[in-house]
């Protein structure tokens, strides 16, 4: 007799829960360069990857990493043997392979990169592990890596 009620009650209460549901989608697809989708630490990924969306990188990749006009983070977990090409790239953990940055790259404190960096701006923390060349050539970024891109697609 009193379960009647109380399932009563929860009914609206999970159609309250229900209706955000839908608001959820839409911030996510209008704002995508304000939601970060992060591979953990136990993740291990080898091949090819593509995103239109922000990146934290805490696992290990091998391969390749193209995010077009998004941001790729390195965390300090992360170590990747990748060539890289994203709109700013920063680098808190270890990465093998060569950075392409449309608008920076980044080396902080903990950073370690061997390879070449393609960027109008390098930023290299005190601190940071760096071996490799630096081409500050704005244009550079951009036709070097993007055939690459799309001949992969």
């Amino acid at each position: 007799m009193f379960d009647k009620p109380k399932k009563e009650a929860e009914k609206p209460a999970a159609k309250a829960s229900a209706s955000p549901a839908p608001s959820k989608p839409a911030p996510a697809s209008s704002s995508n360069s304000g939601q970060t989708t992060t591979i953990g630490a136990s993740i291990k990924l080898n091949g090819e990857l593509n995103g239109d969306e922000d990146l934290l990188i805490q696992g290990q990749v091998e391969g390749n990493i193209y995010l077009k006009q998004h941001n790729l983070t390195i965390g300090e977990q992360g170590v990747i043997k990748a060539n890289a090409f994203a709109r700013t790239i920063t680098v808190r953990g270890t990465l093998t392979g060569d950075l392409n940055g449309v608008e920076k790259v980044t080396i902080t404190s903990t950073g370690k990169v061997r390879g070449n960096i393609v960027s109008p701006k390098v930023i290299l923390e005190e601190g940071a592990t760096f071996k490799g060349s630096i081409d500050m050539d704005a244009k550079a970024a951009k036709p070097a890596s993007q055939p690459a891109a799309s001949a992969k697609s």
